[in-house]
C-alpha cells in the first residue's frame, strides 16, 4: 500500500510500527496512535518523551464540537500469551504472572467479533493451554487461566517457542482471522534467558508482521527481549514477578495492546498560526518566519483540504490572513515569505484568545467549524500574558478547538497550561533561532489530528467523586481536580442520563454539590474548576464511605437508586485511611453502590482492593502526575458499566450481599512446624491432603491456606493462590517443617487474625463465606493467646483446635466451643479427627458461627493453690564476675525445676543489674517450665558499676510486680523477689525495700561474702530470709533453706512482726487531674499498656490517706475519648481500677491539639467534676508518643490561660520542641527514649507534681550572691566547594551582632549585682587542623576583623575532630567556668557515629551546652540535633541561621544555661518574649563598596535589525608597501580535528560558470507533482495504459458501436469434453541408452580355460636368515 504525500512522492512508513498498523478502515485514535509509534521510533527526536505523554494523553482526548464527540477504538485483534513455565520460575512467581494475564483480559473486550486471546506455556516444550476458538467469552477464558499449572520444565528454550507460536497458534485452525486481516499481538512473558538462539526467530515475527511485547524480570536478558519486542518500546520490565511490581506495568502494557493501530492520512483541517508579534521578537522574526513557512509547506493546502490563517498579536490582533483568503499553498507560502512582525509593547494573550474564537474561527471568514471540519490553533508565546487567560482559554476549549503551544523565552508554562487539555500539548523551544527544530514534530501533529467519532452512549448512571482533601493532598490537588473534568467531560451529563455529584473529605465530610445541583456538563466543570481544598490532618475514608452511602446515594440527593439506576462511587485518595474502610465498605456495596478506588502516592493498594467493587477495578499510580494515564481506563470503565454489565459482573465475579453460601468456604489451616512437631509433621500434612479431599476445592467453592508457625508465622500459601484441588494438594505435599525452638500459639493466632482473612488475600468473608480456622499444634503455648484468639473470633471466624499434650483450657479460649476441641495423644491418631473436622467445615454456616460465638462465654482461670509469683534480681555487676553470674544461673536453674511451672501455678520473672537494670524477661513472657529453664540457661554476664541496688528494686516494683507484666499481686497470688547480691549498694535501698514490703512482696536476700549484710537486712527486713555464702559456687549448699523459706507449696506467707511506716506529707493534697494519654499507632497495644502502668504508678504514689484527688483520663487518636471524668470516683482503688480497664483505641495519627482543647471544654468544666472555681490545682497530665499532626501550643496556651498547669511527657520519637509548647513551662516538660524509661521518670515527676499541687512550681531568687563566669566557643563548618562567608549571605554580620548580644548578659538569680562575664573564643577545624581567630577574651568589636581574616582558609569541616578540639580548648580555660559551644554548620563531614561519641565525650569533660545553628540549605539538621545537649525543652528546636531573633535566642538560651549551672535552677520563669518593635529610622548612607568582580559575559545576543546605510566616507591615503617578509619553512601537518557542528545553510552563492556536460546519472525519483500549467499542444499518441477497472454497466442502445480493439488474452477457460480416441500412431524413434539394470544371477562354473602364456621373470627376493638346525635323536 501506497500513499502520496504532499510533495508526490510515494509515501511509505518509516519504521515497521508504522508499517504494521496501516488498515484500511481506522478510528480517529488509532490514526493518531499511528504517528504516535512513528515517532517513539525516531530515536534522535528531542521531544520523545513529549511524544510519549501526548500519544497517551491523545489517545482518549476528545476533540468536539458542542456535541461532545469522543474516540472510539476498532478493539479486533488476536493476541497470544507466550508463558515461561519453566521450573527456575517457581510457583509464587507463576502465581503472580497468571495472575497478572488474568487482569489484562479482564480489562480486554473479549468477544468473537472483538478481542481473541490464546495462551501457550514453553520450558523445554511448547504446551498450548487453549488457542483463539476454544473459548467463545471472557468468562471462560477467565477460568481458564485461573486453571493453569505451571509446565515445570527444566530449561527455557525461547527462540523454538517464538517459532511454534508463528506456525501453530495464528492459524486458522486455531481461530485466527487472517481472511479478515485481524491484528496478530504476541505478549512475551519470561523470567529467564534463553537456551536457544532468539534473533531468527524474532526476525521472522516481524517479516510475518506479528508485533511482538516482551515482559521479562530482573533475571531475563534485556537486551534479548529488545530484539524479540517489534520495538524497544514494547519491551517492560518489572522488579520481580510479584502482584505489585506487575501492576506497576499493568497500564503501560494495556495502552498499545487495546489501540494499535492507524494510519497518518491528513484530511480537512482548519489551521489558524497565531504568532506573537511583540517586542519579545525582535531581531529574531526571521527564524520564526522561516520555521511558519517550512510548516505549512508540509501541509496539504487546498480550498477542500487544509486551509491556513496566520495571525500576529501583541497588544492587539493583526490578521495576515483568513480562512478565507489565499487558499492554496503558492498564494500563502508567498504571503508568509513577505510577512513584517508588528511589534508592539504589551502582550495581551487573553484578548488573543478571545479575538480568534470570535473573528477567525467562524464562517464569514472561511472557517467550517460549522461543517464539523477540525479546527487547530497554534499559538507561539515568547513571554508573559499582561493580560487574564482564565476566560478566553475556557472559551477556546469549549468551542472545540485544538491547540498546540510553542513556548519560547520568557513565556509562563502554568499561564499555558490554562488553555491547553494537557501540558503534553505544551511545544517547548530551546531559543527562537532554534525553533526550526520543532518543525518535523508539529508538523505531524497536525497531520495527524483527527476528528473524532460520536460518543457512546454512558447510559444513565449517577456518578459520585469522593476526593481526598487532606493536607497531603494540597500539592496535587490542582491535578486532581483536572482528573474529575477529564472523568466529566467524556460522560454524557443530563437529568436523564449522567447526573455527578462531588464529596471532599479527610477528617471531616464535606459535599461540593449533590446530584441534583447540577442538570448540564459545563456547569458540573464550572464546580469542579472552583473547588477549594478542605484540609485537614488525614483522610478517614470509611467514614466518608458511611457519609455516602447515608447523605448522597439518597432520592433526596437527586440518586436514582431506587429506580436501579447504576450507582458509581470513584474514590480518589493520596494516604491510608486513618479509620477501618472493610467494613464501611461492605455496607456500601451492599448498599448498591459500585466504588472503583484510585490510590495515588501514599494510597494502600489493599484497601483500595476493599473499597473497589471487584480488586480489579482499583488502580494505584506513583504521583498525582500520572491522573492522566489513567483517565482514559476510567473513563471507559465509568461509560461501560450500565445495567447489563454490572449484572454480568454480580453473577460471574463478586457477589455483593450475603446469600446462603452453599458449598463455599474459607480454610486456614495454621500448623505447628517447631521443632516438637518436626518429628510427626508427615502426620500434619497427610490430615490436610485428605480433608482437602473431601472439599469441594475451587475458586468459587472451597479455597484452602496454609500458615506454619513456631516463634514466628510463615505463609506457606494464601487462600488465592490456588484454584484447583490437585494444586492445593500438591502444595499440600511439598510443606516440610519450618524449625523453631518456641510455640507461639498467640502470636500466630494475631498474624491470622490481621493478615490473612483479608479480602485482598483471597478471604470472601465480606461475602458472608463461613471462615474456619484448623490450628494443630504440638503443646501448650508460650506466649498469650487470650486477647488474640478472643480478636480472631471477633471477626467472625470459627477456630477448630486439635493439639498434642495442650493445655485443654487454653484450648477452650481459643476453639468456636468446647465441643470443637480436639486432644490426641501422639499425631498417628489425627486420621480419627477426620470425619470430626469435616462435619463443622462443610455443615456450619456463617449464620450459625455467629450465634455460637455470641452464646459462647468463657469463666476466668482459676488460680491454684500452689500458685506464686517469683522474680529473682540478680547483681551482674563487675564485683560478682562472669563465673559468678555462671553458679548464680545453675543455682536459679536447680530451684525452678523444683518450681510447679504454670500460667495458674507458679509464674517467674529473672532481672539483671549493676549501674543500670536489664529485665530478661517478664512473669507473664514464659508459660511453661522447659521454655523458662531454656531462657535462664542463656544468660550472661552485663558488668558495671557502681552497684545500683536501690535503683534495680524501684525497677522490679514498677516494671514487674504489676498486672501488664504478668503479676498477679491484684488477684491475691504471693510475690516473692530473690535477691542475688555480691557487694554493697552505692544507692539507698530502704526506700523501696519500704514500699515493696508494703505491698506485700517478700524479699529473699542471697549474698557472698563481699555484702553488707545489715544492708541485705534492710531490704528483706527479716534476718530469717537472709542466706549467705562464702562464694556464689557454693550456693548448692543454701538450696533446701531457699526452697523451704517459699513454704511446702512454693507460697510463703509474709513474714510476722514487718512494721513499714508509711511516708508522712506535711499536709494533705487536693488537686484535679486529667491524664490525656495518645492511643493511636504511636504506641503499640503493649507500650500502652507501660503507659497505663505508669499513670496507675503515679495516681498510687501521689493519692495518700486523706488526699483530696480527683482523677479523669482521655485518650485520643485523630479524635478524643472520655474514659472517666473527675467526678466518676472518689476513691484511689476505684481510680486505679478504672485505669487498668481502659482498652487501646488505635489509629494513624494523633491530634494532640484536638485533644487539649477537648480537655478545657469538657474536663476542666463543673459539668465534669472541676473545682476550678473553688481554686484547687488543675492539672493536665499529656503522655504522647509522635508528634501531632496540628500545632498544640495554642490550645495548650488556652489551657494555661484557665489556670490550668499542663504537664507533658514525651516517649520514643517525639520531637523535643513539640513537648515544649505543650507543656506549660520547661519544668512540666520530660522525654524518654521508650516506654521502659517510663518508670525512671516516675521520681522526677512525683516531685514536679508535688509541687504543682502546692503552687511552688518556680523557685524564688536566693540571698546568697554567686559569681557566674562563662565561656563559649563559636565554630563553624562550610560547605567544601564554597567559601562559607561568600556562600552564606548574611553570615558575618549575624557571627558580628551574636557576639555582641551574648557578651552583654542580664543578671541570673544568684548572681545578686554582679553581672556574669562572658568570655568568647573562636575557632574552626580544616582538613589541615585547626584555625583560631582569637582565644577566650571579652568580646569587642575590633575584634571582628580577626574574624575576618579565616575568610582565606577553607573548607571548615564538622568531624568528631571538630568537637575533640572544642574539648582540648576548654581544658585551657578556666576550670570553674560554665563551659558552652556555638557552633554554625551546614552538615556532618564525618561519620555521625563518631560525632555522637565525641559529644558525649563533651559532656562527659563538664560541657554544659552543644547548640548547633543550621546555616542556609543546610540537609537533615533535625538528625545533627541529636549530638546537641544542654538546652532544655523550652527552647529545643532547631535554629537556623535566617531566624528573625537568633541573637536573642541564643543569649536566653545561655541565661538559661547559667541559672541551672550558676543557681541550681533547673527552670526560669519567664514571661513571653514582646512583639517585635516598630523598623528604626534610616541610618546614614553609608561609603561606597568595593568594586565587585567582573560579572561572566552574558550569553551572545541575535543578530539586531539592519541599520541605515551610513554616509560613504572619504577615501584614504594609499599607504606604502611593506617589506615582503621571508618565506617560511613547512609546517607540520596538524593533527586531525573532531567532527564539528554541523553549520547553519549559507547564503546562495553567485553562478559559477558553467562546467562540462556530466555523465548521465541513475534515473530519478519522480519530483513532486507541480503546479497546474496551461494547456500545452495536442502531444503524440502514448503507449497503452494498464488496464483499468471494469465501468458500471451501459445503458441500453439501438446504435451499433464501433468495432473495438482486440483484448488482452483472457484467462484459462474450463476443460472441454474428452476427444474421440484417436488412431494409432506411427512408430516412434529408438530410444537412447536406458540405465544399466540391476545385476544378474550368478552363472553355473565354466570350463577351464586355455593355457596362459609364459609369464616375465621376477625379480630376485631378499637375503634369508640363518636358522640353526636342531637335530633330535
Amino acid at each position: 500500500m501506497e500513499l502520496e504525500n504532499t510533495a508526490g512522492k510515494p509515501w511509505r512508513p518509516r519504521n515497521r510500527i508504522s508499517k504494521f498498523v496501516l488498515c484500511a478502515a481506522q478510528s480517529p485514535a488509532q490514526k493518531v496512535l499511528t504517528w504516535c509509534l512513528d515517532k517513539i521510533k525516531m530515536r534522535k527526536h528531542r521531544h520523545l518523551p513529549l511524544v510519549a505523554i501526548f500519544c497517551l494523553f491523545f489517545s482518549g482526548f476528545s476533540f468536539t464540537r458542542a456535541q461532545q464527540q469522543a474516540v472510539i477504538e476498532v478493539n479486533k485483534r488476536d493476541i497470544v500469551f507466550l508463558v515461561d513455565g519453566s521450573s527456575a520460575l517457581g510457583p509464587a512467581n507463576f502465581q503472580a504472572i497468571r495472575d497478572f494475564i488474568a487482569k489484562v483480559i479482564q480489562r480486554l473486550d473479549i468477544g468473537q467479533d472483538l478481542i481473541q486471546v490464546a495462551v501457550a506455556q514453553y520450558a523445554d516444550t511448547v504446551r498450548p493451554e487453549f488457542y483463539f476458538n476454544t473459548h467463545p467469552n471472557k468468562r471462560e477464558v477467565m477460568a481458564a487461566v485461573r486453571r493453569m499449572k505451571p509446565l515445570d520444565g527444566a530449561a527455557l528454550y525461547t527462540g523454538s517457542a517464538l517459532e511454534f507460536v508463528r506456525n501453530n497458534m495464528f492459524t486458522s485452525e486455531a481461530g485466527y482471522r487472517a481472511a479478515e486481516g485481524v491484528p496478530r499481538l504476541l505478549v512475551l512473558i519470561t523470567g529467564g534467558k534463553s537456551l536457544d538462539d532468539v534473533s531468527q526467530p524474532a526476525q521472522e515475527l516481524k517479516r510475518s508482521s506479528i508485533m511482538a511485547f516482551a515482559v521479562g524480570n530482573k533475571a531475563a536478558d534485556q537486551a534479548e527481549l529488545e530484539e524479540i519486542a517489534f520495538d524497544p518500546s514494547l519491551v517492560f520490565i518489572p522488579t520481580e514477578f510479584r502482584a505489585s511490581p506487575l501492576q506497576g506495568v499493568l497500564s503501560s502494557l494495556l495502552a498499545p495492546l487495546r489501540t494499535l493501530s492507524g494510519t497518518t492520512e491528513e484530511s480537512k483541517r482548519d489551521i489558524l498560526f497565531l504568532f506573537d508579534g511583540s517586542g519579545n521578537l525582535l531581531g529574531q522574526f526571521s527564524a520564526v518566519r522561516d520555521f511558519l513557512y517550512k510548516v505549512i509547506d508540509e501541509l496539504d493546502v487546498k480550498p477542500d483540504g487544509t486551509r491556513i490563517a496566520v495571525a500576529q498579536y501583541s497588544d492587539n490582533v493583526r490578521i495576515e490572513s483568513s480562512f478565507a483568503e489565499h487558499q492554496t499553498k503558492p498564494e500563502i507560502l508567498n504571503l508568509v515569505k513577505r510577512m513584517k512582525l508588528k511589534t508592539g509593547k504589551a502582550l495581551n494573550l487573553g484578548y488573543a484568545l478571545d479575538f480568534a474564537q470570535r473573528y477567525i474561527f467562524v464562517k464569514s471568514n472561511g472557517s467550517r467549524i460549522e461543517d464539523g471540519v477540525l479546527q487547530i490553533l497554534v499559538l507561539l508565546v515568547a513571554g508573559r500574558s499582561s493580560d487574564s487567560v482564565d476566560r478566553p482559554a475556557l472559551n477556546l476549549k469549549q468551542s472545540g478547538v485544538v491547540p498546540f503551544i510553542l513556548q519560547a523565552k520568557n513565556a509562563d508554562p502554568g499561564e499555558l497550561e490554562l488553555i491547553v487539555p494537557s501540558p503534553a500539548f505544551i511545544l517547548a523551544a530551546e531559543s527562537l533561532p532554534k525553533i526550526g527544530d520543532l518543525q518535523p514534530h508539529i508538523v505531524n501533529l497536525l497531520k495527524s489530528v483527527q476528528n473524532g467519532a460520536p460518543t457512546p452512549v454512558s447510559g444513565e448512571k449517577d456518578v459520585v467523586f469522593l476526593i481526598d482533601g487532606s493536607e497531603g493532598v494540597r500539592s496535587g490537588f490542582p491535578l486532581l481536580k483536572e482528573f474529575v473534568q477529564r472523568v466529566v467531560e467524556s460522560l454524557d451529563v443530563g437529568p436523564d442520563r449522567v447526573r455527578v455529584a462531588v464529596v471532599q473529605y479527610s477528617d471531616r465530610t464535606r459535599p461540593e454539590f449533590y446530584l441534583n445541583s447540577y442538570m448540564d456538563q459545563q456547569s458540573v466543570v464550572n464546580a469542579v474548576r472552583q473547588l477549594t481544598l478542605l484540609g485537614g490532618p488525614i483522610p478517614n475514608t470509611g467514614a466518608a464511605l458511611d457519609f455516602v452511602l447515608r447523605d448522597i446515594l439518597t432520592e433526596s440527593a437527586g440518586s436514582r437508586i431506587a429506580e436501579g439506576i447504576p450507582q458509581l462511587l470513584i474514590v480518589l485518595t493520596a494516604d491510608r485511611s486513618g479509620d477501618d474502610v472493610r467494613g464501611p465498605s461492605v455496607v456500601l456495596k451492599r448498599g448498591g453502590a459500585v466504588p472503583i478506588g484510585i490510590g495515588i502516592g501514599n494510597a494502600d493498594i489493599t484497601e483500595m482492593q476493599t473499597i473497589s467493587f471487584i480488586p480489579d477495578f482499583a488502580v494505584a499510580i506513583p504521583t498525582f502526575r500520572q491522573l492522566g494515564t489513567v483517565q482514559q481506563v476510567i473513563s471507559e470503565r465509568v461509560t461501560r458499566l450500565d445495567r447489563e454489565e454490572l449484572r454480568r459482573l454480580q453473577a460471574s465475579v463478586v457477589p455483593l450481599t450475603s446469600p446462603g453460601v452453599s458449598g463455599k468456604r474459607d480454610v486456614v489451616f495454621l500448623i505447628d512446624g517447631s521443632q516438637t512437631a518436626g518429628p510427626e509433621f508427615q502426620y500434619i500434612r497427610t490430615l490436610i491432603e485428605r480433608l482437602v479431599d473431601s472439599l469441594d476445592v475451587g475458586f468459587d467453592t472451597s479455597r484452602v491456606a496454609v500458615i506454619q508457625f513456631s516463634e514466628d508465622p510463615r505463609v506457606e500459601f494464601l487462600l488465592n493462590a490456588h484454584s484447583s484441588k490437585d494444586e492445593v494438594q500438591n502444595a499440600v505435599r511439598r510443606l516440610r517443617p519450618k524449625g523453631g525452638r518456641r510455640i507461639n500459639i498467640g502470636g500466630a493466632l494475631e498474624y491470622v487474625s490481621k493478615n490473612i482473612f483479608k479480602r485482598p488475600l483471597g478471604s470472601r468473608i465480606e461475602e458472608g463465606v463461613p471462615q474456619f480456622l484448623i490450628l494443630i499444634s504440638s503443646g501448650k503455648s508460650d506466649d498469650e493467646v487470650d486477647d488474640s484468639a478472643a480478636e480472631l473470633k471477633q471477626f467472625g471466624v470459627a477456630p477448630l483446635t486439635i493439639a498434642r499434650n495442650a493445655d485443654p483450657e487454653e484450648l477452650v479460649k481459643i476453639s468456636l466451643s468446647p465441643e470443637y476441641v480436639f486432644s490426641v495423644s501422639t499425631f498417628r491418631e489425627l486420621p480419627s479427627l477426620e470425619q470430626k473436622l469435616l462435619t463443622p467445615i462443610t455443615t456450619l454456616t456463617a449464620e450459625q458461627i455467629q450465634q455460637l460465638l455470641a452464646s459462647t462465654s468463657y469463666p476466668p482461670p482459676a488460680v491454684e493453690s500452689d500458685a506464686a509469683d517469683i522474680v529473682f534480681l540478680i547483681d551482674s555487676s563487675d564485683g560478682v564476675k562472669p563465673d559468678g553470674i555462671a553458679h548464680i544461673r545453675d543455682f536459679v536453674i536447680r530451684i525452678v525445676r523444683r518450681l510447679n511451672i504454670g500460667p495458674n501455678k507458679v509464674r517467674v520473672g529473672v532481672v539483671q543489674f549493676s549501674n543500670d537494670v536489664f529485665p530478661e524477661f517478664y512473669l507473664k513472657t514464659y508459660r511453661s517450665q522447659a521454655s523458662v529453664l531454656d531462657a535462664i540457661r542463656r544468660l550472661r554476664f552485663k558488668g558495671g558499676s557502681p552497684l545500683n541496688t536501690g535503683k534495680a528494686l524501684e525497677f522490679v516494683a514498677r516494671n514487674f510486680f504489676v498486672k501488664s507484666a504478668g503479676s498477679r499481686i491484684e488477684d491475691g497470688v504471693p510475690q516473692h523477689l530473690v535477691l542475688f547480691l555480691g557487694g554493697k549498694s552505692q544507692d539507698d535501698v530502704s526506700r523501696y525495700s519500704q514500699v515493696m514490703g508494703s505491698s506485700g512482696i517478700v524479699r529473699l536476700g542471697v549474698g557472698d561474702r563481699n555484702i553488707d549484710r545489715t544492708e541485705l537486712q534492710t531490704i528483706t527486713n527479716d534476718p530469717r530470709l537472709v542466706f549467705t555464702v562464702r562464694e556464689f559456687r557454693e550456693l548448692p549448699n543454701i538450696e533446701e533453706r531457699v526452697m523451704n523459706s517459699f513454704g511446702p507449696s512454693g507460697v510463703t506467707p509474709a513474714p510476722p512482726g514487718v512494721d513499714i511506716l508509711p511516708p508522712s506529707r506535711p499536709e494533705k493534697k487536693k488537686a484535679d487531674i486529667v491524664f490525656l494519654l495518645d492511643g493511636s499507632i504511636n504506641f503499640r497495644r503493649d507500650s500502652f499498656q507501660e503507659v497505663l502502668r505508669f499513670v496507675s504508678e503515679i495516681v498510687d504514689t501521689v493519692y495518700e490517706g486523706g488526699d483530696s484527688i480527683q482523677v479523669g483520663l482521655v485518650q485520643y487518636n485523630s479524635d478524643p475519648t472520655d474514659e472517666f471524668f473527675l467526678k466518676d470516683f472518689s476513691t484511689k482503688q476505684q481510680i486505679i481500677d478504672a485505669i487498668n480497664k481502659v482498652v487501646y483505641k488505635g489509629g494513624r495519627h494523633a491530634n494532640t491539639k484536638v485533644g487539649l482543647e477537648h480537655l478545657r471544654l469538657n474536663q476542666f468544666v463543673p459539668e465534669a467534676g472541676s473545682r476550678l472555681e473553688q481554686r484547687v490545682p488543675q492539672i493536665a497530665f499529656v503522655i504522647t508518643g509522635g508528634k501531632s499532626v496540628e500545632d498544640a501550643q495554642e490550645a495548650s496556651l488556652a489551657l494555661t490561660q484557665r489556670g490550668v498547669k499542663v504537664f507533658a511527657v514525651g516517649v520514643r520519637n517525639i520531637d523535643s520542641e513539640e513537648v515544649g509548647k505543650i507543656a506549660s513551662n520547661s519544668a512540666t516538660a520530660f522525654r524518654v527514649g521508650n516506654v521502659q524509661e517510663l518508670s525512671e521518670l516516675s521520681e522526677q515527676v512525683l516531685e514536679t507534681l508535688h509541687d504543682a499541687m502546692h503552687e511552688t512550681l518556680c523557685p524564688g531568687v536566693t540571698d546568697i550572691s554567686k559569681a557566674c563566669n562563662l565561656e563559649v566557643i563559636l565554630g563553624f563548618d562550610g560547605s567544601r566547594d564554597q567559601n562559607i562567608f561568600v556562600a552564606q549571605k548574611g553570615f558575618e554580620s549575624k557571627v558580628d551582632t551574636i557576639l555582641n548580644r551574648i557578651s552583654q548578659m542580664q543578671r541570673i538569680s544568684c548572681s545578686g549585682t554582679q553581672m556574669p562575664t562572658v568570655r568568647v573564643s573562636v575557632v574552626a577545624t580544616t582538613p589541615a587542623g585547626p584555625v583560631e581567630a582569637f582565644d577566650f577574651a571579652e568580646y569587642q568589636p575590633e575584634m571582628f576583623e580577626k574574624i575576618l581574616g579565616m575568610r582565606t582558609q577553607h573548607p571548615y569541616v564538622l568531624t568528631a575532630d571538630t568537637l575533640k578540639l572544642y574539648q582540648n580548648k576548654f581544658r585551657q580555660g578556666s576550670p570553674g567556668s560554665v563551659k558552652v559551644v556555638i557552633h554554625f554548620t551546614d552538615g556532618a563531614d564525618g561519620d555521625l557515629a563518631d560525632l555522637q561519641r565525641a559529644s558525649e565525650a563533651l559532656r562527659q569533660e563538664g560541657v554544659q551546652a552543644l547548640i548547633l545553628v543550621g546555616l542556609e540549605r543546610v540537609p537533615n539538621l533535625e538528625q545533627l540535633m541529636q549530638l546537641e545537649f544542654g538546652r532544655g525543652f523550652t527552647y529545643n528546636r532547631p535554629l537556623r541561621l535566617n531566624l528573625l531573633d537568633l541573637d536573642y535566642e541564643l543569649a536566653e538560651q545561655l541565661d538559661n544555661i547559667a541559672e541551672k549551672a550558676c543557681c541550681g535552677v533547673p527552670c526560669k520563669c519567664s514571661g513571653q518574649r514582646g512583639d517585635r518593635g516598630p523598623i528604626g529610622s534610616i541610618g546614614p548612607k553609608g561609603i561606597p563598596g568595593e568594586d565587585g568582580y567582573r560579572g561572566y559575559p552574558g550569553d551572545e545576543g541575535g543578530p539586531g535589525e539592519r541599520g541605515p546605510p551610513g554616509m560613504n566616507g572619504t577615501q584614504g591615503f594609499q599607504g606604502c608597501p611593506g617589506q615582503r617578509g621571508i618565506k617560511g619553512s613547512r609546517g607540520f601537518p596538524g593533527e586531525k580535528g573532531e567532527l564539528g557542528e554541523i553549520g547553519l545553510d549559507g547564503l546562495d552563492g553567485e553562478d559559477g560558470d558553467k562546467g562540462l556536460p556530466g555523465t548521465s546519472g541513475d534515473k530519478g525519483s519522480p519530483g513532486r507533482r507541480g503546479d497546474k500549467g496551461p494547456k500545452g499542444d495536442k502531444g503524440e499518441r502514448g503507449d497503452v495504459g494498464i488496464r483499468g477497472d471494469p465501468g458500471d454497466t451501459g445503458r441500453d442502445s439501438q446504435q451499433r458501436g464501433p468495432k473495438g480493439e482486440s483484448g488482452d488474452l483472457g484467462p484459462m477457460g474450463l476443460p472441454g469434453r474428452d476427444g474421440v480416441s484417436g488412431s494409432p500412431g506411427e512408430p516412434g524413434k529408438s530410444g537412447g541408452f536406458g540405465r544399466r539394470g540391476p545385476a544378474g544371477l550368478k552363472g553355473n562354473k565354466g570350463g577351464p580355460g586355455q593355457q596362459g602364456s609364459v609369464g616375465e621373470q621376477g625379480t630376485r627376493g631378499a637375503q634369508g636368515h640363518l636358522v640353526p638346525l636342531v637335530l633330535q635323536a
